[in-house]
């Protein structure tokens, strides 16, 4: 009967661990703490894509990117346009993993949309990141919304 129970406890333990990403590296976005996207890097992962509405001087943007499960060092977001040319770097000072969210003033990415460039990417940089991870792709619209497509 112990047995039966113990097999039980691990094949329910196994079948839990089967829904759940479990290491590697992944990042939430947030716009006025409402969750817009929660990735995950996998083999098989597709950049997300966001729509982003006019913003407002109190809107902002807040991305907390998990390292295997740590906050990296020397964190850094960049916003690209279409060629992979560097518009604005932000640079987040290294924490305890308490408050690792990243917060970008959302008229701070609105101030770059042109009616000729209106799609850019964001990429995650740090310590152990050094050569840049592509997190997404923002299309800056002229009405306010956000959306996700994933």
């Amino acid at each position: 009967m112990k047995t039966l129970k113990v097999l039980s406890g691990i094949a329910l333990v196994a079948m839990l661990a089967s829904f759940a990403p479990i290491g590697g590296d992944g990042f939430t976005l947030r716009v006025n703490n409402k969750l817009v996207i929660e990735h995950y890097f996998t083999s098989k992962a597709v950049t997300p894509h966001v729509s982003l509405g006019v913003f407002s001087s109190k809107d902002a943007v807040s991305i907390s990117y998990s390292e295997c499960g740590t906050v990296g060092k020397n964190r850094k977001l960049a916003l690209k346009d279409q060629a992979g040319n560097v518009l604005k770097e932000w640079k987040f000072s290294d924490t305890d993993g308490l408050n690792s969210g990243m917060v970008i003033p959302g008229s701070e990415i609105m101030a770059f949309k042109k009616t000729d460039r209106k799609t850019f990417t964001i990429t995650y940089t740090s310590q152990v990141v050094s050569t840049g991870r592509l997190l997404a792709e923002l299309v800056l619209e002229n009405e306010a919304q956000v959306t996700s497509k994933k």
